[in-house]
């Protein structure tokens, strides 16, 4: 048996994730490139699980070896087993100048400035509802991305679940007509609520829980929403329904992101064909690597993978996100706008209830 489709096949086994060879390539070549384990995952775009487990099982055939900072390294038996298998080492050609997001921040220099001090006095990432921001530079693109795309100046803005806080970025640009935030955490809707209040803008936050209806007032009302659903097809769909609910029709548009660390592409596939098949969207944009999240302090403690080389603190922003873009053809029917169950959080994808190695 080929030594990618064997790896695989042991992969799929223990993960329960739909593994191909392919996939085990992109984290072989990933390891040619860097020993810093988060960065092996950001670079192979594959679900963490995978990773974890294909460096543990390489570890247990003897091709690779842990030190005791948590770097990886193949071992000469490891150097053996992968040449004349194709395996190239990863190469990134994204831009440096946008970071790959295919949008610059000029004229947006002092509304990154300004968000920069506004969002140092911001509530910290809980784990309650597994919350992790993005960087001051990727909510200011977001808001690039939105104007560029027609989709913010002089446009009313829903924002579903607050942690990045695009809405406090979206008023300083001063160009949406009106911005709503529908948010769970007390926290973050208070401190969204007196920025807001403080700095003059068309913004306000309101207690919201989206397995709830969208409040009625909300339906059909919104030109745009943005969102940074969590990643279970369950909690996708009803988030996503929720956003389209608040829109008011034909060339309205969303925006959310997905991972690639808690979303394999069956997930992707499954999430594009509900987009495609049930709601009737298209899918304009899908940019890679747009969102760049900062490092969260419950990370490590947080995970059931205990083992030496995911113990090891991340040396640069690793969990990035798609930015997927899409527009709507005409009113959607098929949400429904009624009180909806679903698992937020676990799934055997999910990046905080690994089980390798508990």
């Amino acid at each position: 048996m080929d030594l990618k489709e064997e790896i695989a096949q042991a992969v799929a086994q223990e993960t329960g994730i739909e593994t191909t060879k392919r996939d085990i390539e992109e984290v072989l070549s990933s390891l040619l490139v860097t020993s810093h384990f988060w960065e092996i995952v950001q670079l192979a775009r594959q679900p963490f699980n995978v990773v974890v487990c294909t460096i543990k099982i390489l570890g247990q055939k003897g091709w690779i070896e842990v030190g005791k900072d948590g770097a990886i390294n193949l071992t000469p038996s490891g150097q053996k087993a992968i040449e004349g298998k194709g395996i190239k080492p990863k190469k990134v050609y994204r831009c440096r100048a946008c970071m790959g997001r295919g949008v610059g921040l000029e004229g947006l220099e002092e509304v990154l400035k300004r968000f920069k001090e506004i969002a140092a006095h911001r509530p910290e990432a809980i784990i309650e509802y597994d919350q992790g921001y993005v960087t001051p530079e990727t909510t200011v693109s977001r808001i690039a991305l939105l104007a560029d795309r027609g989709d913010l100046e002089g446009k009313k803005l829903l924002v579903l679940g607050d942690d990045d806080l695009v809405s406090l970025a979206a008023g300083l640009s001063g160009l949406p007509q009106e911005v709503v935030v529908l948010e769970i955490d007390e926290r973050l809707l208070n401190f969204i609520n007196e920025v807001a209040q403080r700095e003059n803008m068309p913004v306000k936050a309101e207690r919201y829980d989206f397995r709830q209806p969208l409040p009625s007032q909300y339906v059909g009302y919104f030109d745009t929403f943005i969102t940074d659903p969590p990643e279970t097809l369950e909690a996708l769909e009803v988030c996503l329904s929720r956003g389209l609910a608040s829109l008011k029709g034909e060339g309205c548009a969303g925006y959310f992101g997905l991972t690639h660390a808690e979303s394999s592409l069956k997930k992707w596939n499954r999430l594009q064909q509900l987009l495609v098949g049930k709601f009737k969207v298209t899918i304009t944009d899908i940019i890679e690597d747009f969102n760049q999240y900062v490092n969260w302090d419950y990370l490590l403690p947080s995970l059931k993978a205990k083992l030496p080389f995911v113990e090891v603190e991340p040396q640069m922003n690793w969990y990035h996100s798609a930015m997927y873009r899409i527009q709507v053809l005409e009113r959607v029917e098929a949400v429904k706008n009624e009180p909806a169950a679903c698992e937020l959080y676990v799934d055997e994808e999910a990046l905080i209830y690994g089980s390798q190695g508990s």
